[in-house]
Formats: C-alpha cells, structure tokens, sequence
C-alpha cells in the first residue's frame, strides 16, 4: 500500500542521516555533564556547544537559552515564570493576561486552570477570518497591570503566520513593561529568526521535533534569564533554571539540526511546492472548504472540511489509504471538542468539530499532492 506522510506540523521525521550522525556523537560522549571528570566535561562541552547552535536560530548568546523537555514545558515556565514574579508584587489584585483563541493547549490549559482557581485573570484576543489576531481587539484587552502577553508566531492548524515583530512594537509602545511570549514551535528553524533578540519579545519557545530533531527536547528562550522563577527544582543544572539531568541525545540532535538549518535555511521549502499544488487543486471543488488565507500562511498547511462528511469518515478513509493526517494541533487531535482556532476565525461549531489538518515537509514530493487529491476526489464522489 502506498504510504503519504502529510503530518509534518505535528512532527518532522528525523532523516536516517541525522539518527546516524547523533549516534555517532553520543556514543563518543556519555558522561554526565554535570560530573567534573574528563567524560563529565567532554559532555558539558557538547551541551554548551548545543546551546550556541540553538540559540543562534534566535540570534541570541547561549546564556538566554535554556533546554526543557518540550515547548509544552517552555511554555509553561514562561507563563509561570512571569505569573510568580507578577504575584511578588501584588498585594491585593490578581495578575492578568492576554493571549488568542488560537493558543496552543499548553499555553491555553495552564491559562485556564488558573483562571478556575482564581489565581488569575484572563482575556482572549480574537482572531480574523484569515487566522491571525485581530491587533485591534488584543490592544484593547492589554491594561497597564497586565503582566503576560501570549501569541503565537505561526498557528499549528491553518499555518496562519503573526508579524510578531509589528505586532510586539505596537503592544509596548504603550504597554512597555508586560511581557511578551511568543510560541515559535511552529515557526522556528523555517521562517527568520535570527533578528529576536533584538526585538523586544521576551521569551520564546522551540521544539526540537518541529524542525526534524529528536522528540522530547525542547527550548525556552528568555531575554531576561535572571528572573526566571522555576518550576522544577533539584540538581541546578540549566543555570537552576530546570533541575534534571539533561537530555543529551534530544539536545544534541537540537543543535545538530540547528547548525544544519544556519546553513541551508530553505530545507523546508519543497513542503510549499507540494502543499501548493494540492491546494490548486482542491480550491475550486465542490464540497470542499479551505479554511483561512492561504496566500498569507506557510503555505506547507492546509486546513479544510468536507461538506456533508464527519471528519470521523474522512480521516478513516485516509487512513485506510495510507496517508498521514491530523485533526488540528497534535496535542488534541484525538480529542472531539471543536477547534477554538476555527471557533473564533467564524466558522461554527459543526465546521470547528470536522476540519482536518493536511501538512507538507521536506520530503513531500509532487506525487503525494496528486494522491490526496486522488483520494479527496473519491471521498466526494462516494458520497453523491
């Protein structure tokens, strides 16, 4: 049977080359790098090595990136981190915080879990038809107390792409002392970053899967590390930033990959040729709906519903197939609530409940256009 891969937004498959290489590396260096012996140094000599390598994505020193388990955990530690500094200064109100309906759960579900504990104060931001914040409506909902600021740099579900830059200037020309996250997960290692840190964003997060690393590693970027307030405590390694002895093959395949994309920063690129062509051809057939701008968007992503079709049925079928797809953000694809993303770009409930999420990488190739299309086809007209 033949097998598409067409879910790179919820991971990027390692190539066999890149495995090799981080064997290779590792095999070579076991120690720990918290040990002061010769193996213990030659491991905390890669770590930092991994550490200049990711950081240069963010055209940061290595001493403002900090290594997590995942972007989930850098997320996290950011809004953490920004709530507990807030908190320390407050004597009677609550902290408060702006992010868009199109956050990640991991940005949404601590977010709201302190919202249910009354520990927190929260707004959402909507966002366009097209998919990206409405500027006006995030402006509108910033206080001068409000202490964090999320959104993200590219959506996960339709590819929707923030000028995060343009946005972050507007937000602190009257807001200049809250704090700005952006959630680069989607982003990072494909569209430019090397100018952040000289923006005035505060914090980012990064996944190593995201851009053809290991799973399971991940990073927090923070232009302030000082007043970082941690969540995990123990050894102090990463600075005491995150306790726990660190993740050497995740960090290692992080930086690989990094250095690996200073140099050829277009590696994604065949995932927009392929992702365009099944879009013109699927754009103008009956029954089919794509959802957002796709001219402003990776354009590796698309998200879409058929009309009179669960996406139960839709995603079976694909399956049945061979080919790879999601319902939206991988973290909650195996759930059935309707997407919030869709929800608040206007599409109902009904739609938000059976949209699914098609993503282009590297090693798509013209043919796996022409076979979803192919297999979309035959879903329609099986169905007439």
């Amino acid at each position: 049977m033949k097998q598409v891969y067409a879910d790179y937004n919820a991971t990027y498959p390692c190539s066999d080359q890149h495995l090799d290489t981080v064997t290779r590396v590792i095999r070579k260096c076991q120690g720990n790098p918290s040990s002061i012996h010769s193996f213990g140094r030659d491991a905390k000599l890669l770590l930092e090595q991994s550490r200049s390598q990711v950081a240069a994505l963010f055209g940061a020193p290595r001493q403002n990136v900090f290594f997590t388990s995942g972007a989930t955990e850098a997320n996290n530690l950011a809004l953490h981190s920004s709530i507990a500094n807030a908190k320390a200064m407050m004597i009677q109100t609550l902290p408060h915080v702006v992010i868009t309906e199109g956050e990640h759960p991991s940005i949404l579900a601590p977010v709201e879990a302190m919202v249910a504990s009354q520990s927190l104060q929260c707004d959402f931001a909507k966002l366009t038809p097209s998919g990206r914040v409405d500027i006006e409506d995030l402006l509108q909902l910033i206080r001068p107390e409000s202490t964090f600021v999320s959104f993200f740099f590219v959506n996960s579900e339709t590819g929707a792409i923030h000028d995060i830059g343009n946005l972050t200037r507007q937000i602190k020309s009257s807001f200049p002392k809250v704090h700005i996250h952006v959630d680069c997960v989607q982003g990072l290692g494909k569209l430019d970053l090397t100018w952040l840190h000289t923006s005035e964003i505060d914090s980012a997060s990064g996944s190593a899967h995201k851009l053809g690393g290991l799973k399971g590693i991940g990073c927090l970027y923070h232009k302030k590390p000082r007043t970082i307030s941690p969540m995990i405590y123990g050894g102090g390694q990463e600075m005491s930033m995150r306790s726990g002895t660190e993740n050497m093959p995740g960090l290692i395949s992080f930086g690989l990959r990094a250095k690996e994309i200073i140099h050829s920063p277009t590696w994604w690129k065949p995932g927009v040729k392929v992702c365009t062509k099944l879009y013109e051809q699927i754009q103008n057939t009956k029954g089919i709906y794509i959802h957002g701008d796709f001219k402003t968007s990776t354009q590796t992503t698309l998200n879409l519903h058929f009309e009179d079709l669960s996406v139960e049925k839709v995603m079976l079928h694909f399956d049945t197939c061979g080919i790879a797809i999601s319902r939206g953000s991988a973290c909650s694809s195996g759930s059935s609530n309707a997407s919030r993303t869709l929800l608040s770009m206007g599409y109902s409930e009904d739609i938000a409940k059976n949209s699914l999420r098609i993503s282009f990488g590297a090693d798509s190739i013209p043919e796996h256009a022409d076979f979803i299309a192919t297999q979309i086809q035959a879903l329609i007209e099986g169905n007439t």
